[in-house]
């Protein structure tokens, strides 16, 4: 019953990651001989959507829950670091995690921050966001645009829409979608220009 209110793997291993619990992690890889190239087995207990749709490697782990010590050991010790790490890195919600993959020069998915600024969209981890959209998204068009605004109603963060996508188009997809809150958010924002053709 604690375990299903904590609702995380219950694995030994699992809590030292999340604690970032260095000193533990070390004695008891070493002393178990575990293979830190492996995959965190999955657990009942675990509620995290994108943790069950992905077994994670250990490290993987560790960028999803910031542990930069652990993730720094199992860096040093030699496992690969995959593009992978910076979604896993977005739900951490650190932006020390982010600079680290940065300084790393770890490619993002597919070499475009794009999944990247969307999951963290999903995640409302909006400084994230902005970051990855202001620092590290250099190609900006009009479909990416779309998409942030897609997430954005999708995932319910309403103040990750892009100021522009209050026109038209935008504002009869709000409407065809039922999407009341957005639609007084519009309304509200627009209240001077709508007030002018009022009769």
């Amino acid at each position: 019953e604690e375990k299903r209110k904590i609702g995380e793997n219950d694995s030994y291993i699992c809590t030292l990651i999340r604690y970032d619990s260095i000193q533990e992690f070390i004695s008891y890889v070493t002393q178990s001989n575990f293979c830190l190239t492996s995959k965190i087995e999955p657990s009942i207990f675990e509620t995290n959507q994108f943790l069950n749709d992905n077994q994670p490697t250990l490290i993987e782990y560790a960028a999803f829950f910031g542990s930069i010590k652990v993730f720094n050991y199992l860096r040093m010790a030699g496992v690969d670091l995959t593009p992978s790490l910076w979604l896993y890195s977005v739900h951490s919600n650190q932006a020390t995690m982010i600079h680290l993959l940065e300084t790393l020069h770890i490619q993002p998915p597919d070499n475009s921050y794009n999944s990247c600024l969307l999951e963290a969209i999903k995640c409302h981890h909006n400084n994230i966001a902005l970051y990855i959209l202001n620092n590290l998204i250099v190609e900006k068009d009009s479909l990416l645009y779309e998409k942030i605004d897609d997430y954005s109603m999708r995932y319910s963060n309403y103040s990750c829409f892009y100021d522009e996508s209050t026109g038209n188009d935008a504002f009869f997809y709000y409407c065809k979608c039922n999407s009341v809150n957005i639609v007084d958010i519009c309304f509200e924002k627009e209240k001077d220009e709508i007030e002018k053709f009022i009769i």
